[in-house]
């Protein structure tokens, strides 16, 4: 501001821009609206950028990383906490994530601390998180989706940096801001990454990852056994149910797949639900009863789908589980768009995607949500048959 107030003054006293009048006191303040733009241009460049974090990166020792999203974006943001582990081996890393996205990043080899959180909190359990979390004085936090809650919470984190990543928001209490580069289907795990490369750390893998313990994977085989369920064939399990209408291939349809898997070509089908799909499990085992069910945890179906030959799934979270340990994947995918959710360059061998690819889609599914909800869900469209031929497919390749 000083160097703006000496610039007016210069221009309007000194190279007399007070004798043009009212043309010399517009060009006049022009001229200082000049200044102050390049001043706001230096901080957006060179201090919001990363570059003073960058010039600093060897005094960062602890980090914290808040993923506050839904099950598969808790998926799909474990390339982030691998690639910081890899860069700079010597931090210590702390991750927020809700409490229902916690079992994902149990086991995790990159993560010194693990909190979670409601998706509602009570002021009590906020403020004892923030105590916590303030207790750490972390040198660099990032926000990894900024959004209202998650934004109002970093805010409140006692840091040396903040880093958040919003494509719709700008707020000023963060010190490096990643916005957006208007590529409507650039990957969410890219756009995670943005947040490491704005600091001038260069992401190596971008592959999620998932770990299953000994035990876990011991305690999948007893209850394989447990079922009677044949070694010897292969196993195709499937999550018939989404929270999401618009990505809902419908429950019929999955009855109809299942079983021409299981009667016409020999295949075991087992469906994974939460226990909160208990109604819909008990339903599907009505209709279909050579089809295997469990209702469990979320640790507990991690480890079935780890024993899988394929994962058939609506575009939810059990779909991104099962990419990330290596499984065949067949995605029956919506309204979203092909490779914000679904990075091409991971889901290339051994996954496939139906995708339709439909005019009415839209980047904020408009077109899909109350209070008019789509009802033709022209996007899902997939045919039985055609589904059925590419799951035959992947299991024999």
């Amino acid at each position: 501001l000083t160097d703006a107030s000496l610039n007016f003054l210069k221009k309007w006293i000194l190279l007399k821009g007070m004798r043009e009048g009212f043309e010399g006191l517009v060009f006049s303040l022009m001229d200082t609206v000049t200044v102050i733009m390049g001043y706001v241009r230096y901080h957006e460049k060179y201090i919001r950028s990363g570059r003073q974090i960058e010039d600093n990166l060897g005094s960062v020792k602890k980090i914290l990383v808040l993923k506050l999203r839904g099950l598969g974006d808790a998926v799909l943001g474990t390339p982030v906490l691998k690639n910081i582990k890899a860069l700079m081996p010597n931090v210590t890393i702390s991750l927020v994530t809700f409490n229902f996205s916690k079992p994902i990043f149990e086991n995790n080899p990159h993560i010194d601390g693990l909190y979670g959180i409601s998706g509602n909190p009570e002021p009590n359990e906020l403020n004892e998180l923030l105590k916590k979390l303030n207790a750490q004085n972390y040198d660099l936090v990032i926000n990894l989706h900024a959004r209202n809650f998650s934004s109002k919470l970093v805010k409140k984190i006692r840091a040396r940096w903040k880093i958040n990543r919003s494509y719709f928001l700008r707020e000023k209490y963060s010190d490096v801001l990643i916005g957006s580069d208007h590529k409507l289907d650039k990957s969410s795990i890219e756009r995670d990454l943005d947040c490491l490369r704005a600091i001038g750390l260069k992401p190596q893998d971008k592959n999620p990852e998932i770990f299953i313990t000994h035990e876990e994977d011991k305690w999948a085989e007893d209850l394989m056994a447990k079922k009677k369920m044949d070694p010897s064939k292969k196993l195709i399990i499937i999550h018939p149910t989404t929270n999401n209408s618009y990505t809902d291939w419908g429950l019929d349809r999955f009855i109809n797949l299942a079983s021409q898997l299981i009667n016409n070509h020999g295949h075991q089908v087992l469906a994974c639900f939460p226990e909160k799909e208990q109604s819909i499990s008990d339903l599907l085992v009505e209709q279909l009863k050579e089809i295997y069910v469990h209702v469990g945890s979320l640790r507990q179906n991690m480890a079935l789908i780890s024993k899988a030959d394929l994962m058939i799934d609506n575009c939810s979270a059990p779909s991104h589980i099962s990419s990330a340990l290596k499984i065949k994947t067949l995605v029956l995918l919506g309204a979203d768009y092909k490779n914000i959710y679904r990075d091409s360059e991971i889901y290339k061998e051994n996954c496939f995607i139906f995708y339709k690819n439909v005019p009415c889609r839209d980047s904020l599914w408009s077109r899909c949500l109350p209070p008019d909800p789509c009802q033709n869900k022209v996007c899902l469209d997939h045919p039985v048959e055609e589904v059925l031929k590419k799951s035959l497919e992947l299991l024999n390749k």
